[in-house]
């Protein structure tokens, strides 16, 4: 298999190959602190008593913006693949026009690039959505926890 690419493919691999690793940076960092956050005693820790919704909408509120992330990362991802399967479609194009002939040998680098985006953009992008759902899950179920602790006579 020949592992050429153009350069706006190159490029293209390069920032999905970065949002890759900060999208599963942030999912790590989020998920070492959802586990931290599941034992009573951290909780209580950080509320003695019981908070506030302000309180709760202050502790939350950087959790959220940091998942809120995720279906950003995702959008942009799915957007850079289709703009990759487009310059390469238009490449194929080019190049066969200018060879004045029609072959699979002139399309196939730029169909291969257009394929090969698409493919790294939805390899970015379907993780980044499952990462967004589960902390989003996660944030609910803790939130309910700390009100459960509080609401449960001691």
């Amino acid at each position: 298999m020949n592992w050429t690419f153009s350069i706006p493919a190159i490029l293209i691999f390069v920032l999905l190959f970065a949002f890759s690793v900060l999208s599963f940076a942030n999912f790590i960092r989020l998920s070492l602190g959802f586990r931290k956050l599941n034992s009573k005693n951290e909780r209580e820790g950080i509320f003695p008593s019981e908070p506030s919704e302000e309180e709760m909408e202050l502790f939350f509120s950087p959790i959220e913006r940091t998942i809120d992330w995720f279906p950003t990362i995702a959008s942009v991802s799915m957007l850079l693949g289709l703009l990759g399967t487009v310059i390469g479609i238009s490449t194929a194009f080019g190049e066969m026009e200018a060879q004045g002939k029609v072959s699979l040998e002139v399309l196939a680098g730029g169909i291969k690039d257009a394929l090969n985006t698409t493919i790294a953009g939805l390899f970015v992008a379907i993780p980044c959505l499952l990462f967004h759902r589960v902390c989003e899950n996660k944030v609910r179920h803790l939130s309910e926890t700390m009100i459960f602790d509080f609401s449960k006579p001691k």
